[in-house]
């Protein structure tokens, strides 16, 4: 049975759990090996509803859709190696106990000599795929205190055109099962923290991609969507993305002010919030 906010009534608890079995009927549950290892519980008929009004009728087509991708996609079964192009950037870090201190030290050194996307670093010998399947040895996930997980988004790693569509999109879909991963005890959401060093405005079109994959296949799995070290003008930039977002994720979307200006910072302010963690 689904798990849902400790807020509503018993009433609305009746109402949502006949909606889920009537969407359940209209979209029977596939197999999890059919969806790559992914099971199509209650909860995730409850995560697609509640982005529809938990009217079982406006949510169906959009389960199909999504349970369509999935049969394609396979997001469970997705590891670096099938996104090798990006995982080779180092752009997204799923954060460990010891990575914003050690693993991201060559941080600095980047952004302070020329923090342009063009910087990304070459050499002969291939960088290993990142991010880890499993937690390294000695670490865990690091997440918020709310217990939702993290990972940490480097804008002047990013080189989405070097990369085509299709692995675009299966980069995306690999993280946001790997951050769904890691949820623990209860908590049902995650947190990503944008650095927005080195944006340039031809990444929109690659962001809007980004931003389909989490809003039509990740209902309900927004918890934070911080962003750090935003330029000046992207007010401008946030009046185009705006738009693509639901009003779930808008909810969950914050802006750290200037002196939040590293990962560990940012974590810092997120702490200080409330943050939805659980079930729709």
């Amino acid at each position: 049975a689904a798990r849902f906010n400790i807020n509503i009534n018993s009433k609305q608890q009746t109402k949502r759990t006949a909606a889920i079995e009537e969407l359940k009927r209209l979209i029977p549950p596939p197999s999890p090996r059919d969806l790559g290892g992914e099971e199509a519980d209650d909860e995730a008929y409850a995560r697609f509803l509640s982005v529809s009004e938990w009217d079982p009728v406006k949510a169906a087509p959009k389960l199909n859709e999504s349970f369509q991708w999935r049969k394609k996609v396979r997001p469970g079964q997705l590891r670096p190696r099938h996104c090798n192009e990006l995982c080779r950037q180092y752009a997204w870090v799923a954060l460990t106990s010891g990575s914003s201190k050690m693993m991201l030290l060559e941080e600095d050194n980047d952004t302070n000599n020329n923090n342009s996307p063009n910087n990304s670093r070459t050499n002969n010998e291939p960088l290993p795929l990142d991010i880890p399947h499993n937690c390294p040895p000695l670490q865990s996930w690091k997440t918020t205190r709310h217990g939702l997980p993290i990972t940490y988004f480097r804008c002047w790693k990013w080189r989405p055109d070097k990369a085509s569509s299709d692995e675009m999109e299966r980069h995306m879909a690999y993280h946001m099962h790997h951050l769904v991963r890691r949820t623990r005890g209860g908590v049902s959401r995650v947190c990503i923290i944008f650095d927005m060093r080195g944006f340039e405005g031809w990444m929109l079109p690659y962001i809007h991609q980004g931003v389909n994959v989490l809003r039509q296949h990740y209902p309900g799995r927004a918890g934070a969507m911080c962003f750090i070290n935003v330029p000046g003008y992207f007010n401008t930039v946030w009046k185009i993305i705006s738009p693509w977002l639901d009003d779930e994720i808008r909810s969950k979307t914050f802006f750290a002010p200037k002196e939040v200006d590293d990962v560990d910072k940012g974590i810092g302010y997120l702490n200080k919030m409330n943050l939805k963690c659980g079930p729709v």
